[in-house]
């Protein structure tokens, strides 16, 4: 029985306003930049972004699955910092609860998407080999617009390679305008230009969007969020040995045993410099096609 309009959720309404039909030709790739608490904290010293991607109708799996979870575990929107740290809805769970959940909730993410790609970068490194107004005109002075835009371009490999038919938006956690919210919003706009001349040659159809929604309403986003968060933990943990607790190695546990295609980069200084050679090389030969 299909679902009247008083029924459709948010991430139905998402899906119908983005795609023709019911969306079933359609890619969504949901992104989490991570900050600090989940965030803002600006003496945080990695930035990370983490993106999920899956076909409509997995994310649609994915909802009901997730809406089952909510109510037999007893918690309205999944807040993997408070989780950890047993804050705000968390307060009074037992280890044991949440041992139960991250296996769960986990084993509910890896059966419904198709990769998951995270992108962490130290921001010291960042700030000493990119600099000037390269870096204020071509990169990005927020160290989390090179994440995302790290994490954006390996999704759009896998699209091309494995869903060359497919359109695809992106969909990102609601952040405040002093995060970097504008400088993605600009690497978006030139990804969707771009998506749109190259699909004249490779017949892939172009990027259809992108937008900001509330983890609260669109449930994909909190998937997101649980693997942003597990990421930069462990990204802690390889870089500065920092322990991070059995909750974070628990889940990542969980979500790095995904058999799908599945990656966290963390670019060192070499790495850092060798992607902006690429990207200056890229810059010119641009340029000479326009002369």
């Amino acid at each position: 029985m299909s679902r009247g309009k008083s029924q459709l959720t948010a991430l139905d309404h998402l899906i119908l306003s983005i795609f023709q039909g019911k969306g079933k030709r359609g890619v969504m790739s949901f992104v989490t930049v991570h900050f600090d608490d989940s965030g803002t904290h600006t003496e945080s010293q990695i930035a990370i972004a983490a993106c999920y991607a899956a076909h409509v109708e997995h994310w649609k799996k994915f909802e009901r699955g997730w809406n089952r979870a909510k109510k037999n575990l007893g918690f309205n929107v999944f807040h993997m910092a408070d989780f950890a740290a047993g804050h705000g809805e968390f307060t009074d769970w037992s280890d044991s609860k949440k041992r139960k959940a991250i296996k769960r909730l986990c084993r509910i993410v890896n059966n419904c998407v198709e990769i998951g790609y995270g992108a962490a970068v130290q921001k010291a490194l960042y700030d000493s080999a990119i600099q000037g107004d390269f870096r204020r005109e071509f990169c990005g002075d927020f160290h989390y617009t090179f994440a995302v835009r790290s994490c954006a371009t390996s999704i759009g490999k896998w699209r091309r390679n494995n869903r060359q038919s497919s359109s695809m938006k992106y969909i990102f956690d609601q952040m405040g305008s002093n995060h970097g919210k504008g400088e993605i919003m600009k690497v978006m706009d030139r990804a969707i230009s771009a998506s749109k001349k190259e699909a004249v040659s490779t017949g892939v159809p172009p990027l259809t969007g992108y937008s900001f929604e509330s983890k609260a309403t669109t449930l994909p986003l909190q998937a997101a969020d649980i693997f942003a968060w597990t990421a930069f933990q462990q990204t802690r943990k390889r870089i500065f040995g920092h322990n991070p607790g059995w909750i974070a190695d628990l889940a990542w546990q969980h979500l790095s045993s995904f058999r799908g295609p599945f990656q966290v980069s963390f670019f060192t200084r070499e790495q850092l410099e060798l992607w902006l050679d690429e990207y200056l090389d890229k810059l010119i030969e641009l340029a000479k096609k326009k002369e």
